[in-house]
């Protein structure tokens, strides 16, 4: 069994209204992190530029790759669990039959939805705390905190939708193999 059951691209012609709508926001939230990482590139060189050339090394840069890479990662998260690229143990899995690997992957699918939706209130909780309290990062240039860790919201809640969406289409997917039960 592989690690994930990845959404074939192939089917969401096909699909319903809600489901090709997370599509189409993932997707963005792939070029959202894929602009993150340029303007990572470009922070670090005009830093670079700065220090070593004209010996003005910036205030903002460090922070600010700092911040964009939590951006890219928490944006790139939902197509990662989209396609099924995270990291999974299937030492287990692959010595059950092939019926409760199927049952397996749905509960597994459910429960990483679960995890992610509950991680997504936390993170949504204290980003409204930080907002009621104009919580602020302690840097050179001070931003709201809300500003940085409303990402992980946005990640880990999109996450636990493609989790959910996993499951939902495993548990439709009939078993293959239900000689070895």
């Amino acid at each position: 069994m592989k690690a994930a059951d990845p959404v074939p691209p192939d089917n969401r012609g096909r699909q319903p209204f809600v489901v090709a709508a997370l599509d189409r926001v993932t997707d963005a939230s792939l070029w959202l992190a894929m602009a993150a990482l340029a303007a990572i590139f470009f922070a670090y060189n005009i830093e670079v530029v700065l220090r070593y050339l004209f010996d003005s090394p910036t205030r903002w840069s460090a922070e600010f790759v700092s911040y964009f890479l939590l951006v890219a990662t928490f944006a790139a998260l939902p197509k990662l669990t989209r396609d099924g690229g995270h990291v999974a143990v299937t030492v287990l899995l692959e010595r059950l039959s092939s019926r409760l690997q199927h049952t397996a992957s749905i509960g597994i699918s459910l429960l990483g939805a679960f995890i992610c939706c509950a991680l997504a209130w936390i993170a949504a909780e204290e980003t409204l705390r930080q907002i009621e309290r104009d919580v602020r990062m302690m840097a050179a240039i001070p931003v709201p905190k809300a500003a940085v860790s409303c990402w992980m919201v946005w990640g880990l809640a999109l996450a636990a939708l493609q989790f959910l969406r996993l499951g939902v289409s495993r548990a439709r997917k009939p078993v293959l193999d239900t000689a070895s039960c």
